[in-house]
């Protein structure tokens, strides 16, 4: 009975200690750590804490010289469906070289929902023509809007059967562009 009341209390402990994880504070200050290790798995974490100082280091190392970290920060910021993002993932797609980044740039850009992101999406798109992202065409069709159109229609004459049947989708998701005006 002993070492069952013993391991019960340990085990409340256990989860007691897990509990009392780290602060916002504390995700905000480790963003900017020396040790990229510490920024890599931060930013990882950092998608269980939907606060604006959160949201707002991780914006911030979306330019980190490691490319898991900002791997990581693109991933955090959909999973806290931050809109503020856009406009640094909008010049972040332009800089980034490394293409896991990239794709997760993308991906970002068009589940963020957010039709600010579509001039850079169909900038992107245009750069490579010849061979566009998958992933690129489906996010101008999940932002369902028409300014795609120009860029997307021409690529049903695509010989490739993949980029073909993509754009077909994003297409019939297209609706006219929400007037600013009112």
């Amino acid at each position: 009975i002993e070492k069952g009341r013993r391991g019960c209390c340990m085990t409340l402990l256990l989860m007691t200690l897990l509990a009392c994880g780290p602060s916002s504070d504390d995700i905000v200050k480790n963003l900017s750590s020396s040790n990229p290790v510490v920024r890599e798995d931060t930013a990882k974490i950092a998608r269980n804490f939907g606060s604006d100082s959160v949201e707002s280091g991780l914006i911030g190392v979306l330019s980190d010289p490691e490319p898991k970290v900002r791997l990581n920060a693109v991933e955090s910021l959909i999973e806290l469906e931050t809109k503020e993002a856009v406009p640094p993932l909008m010049e972040r797609l332009e800089l980034e070289t490394d293409p896991r980044v990239q794709r997760a740039v993308v991906d970002a850009l068009g589940r963020l929902e957010d039709s600010r992101a579509v001039p850079a999406l169909i900038a992107f798109v245009e750069k490579r023509i010849d061979a566009p992202p998958l992933n690129a065409l489906w996010a101008l069709g999940n932002l369902e809007d028409d300014r795609a159109l120009n860029v997307l229609a021409p690529l049903r004459a695509s010989t490739d059967p993949h980029v073909v049947w993509n754009v077909n989708q994003a297409l019939r998701k297209l609706k006219p562009a929400p007037n600013p005006a009112g």
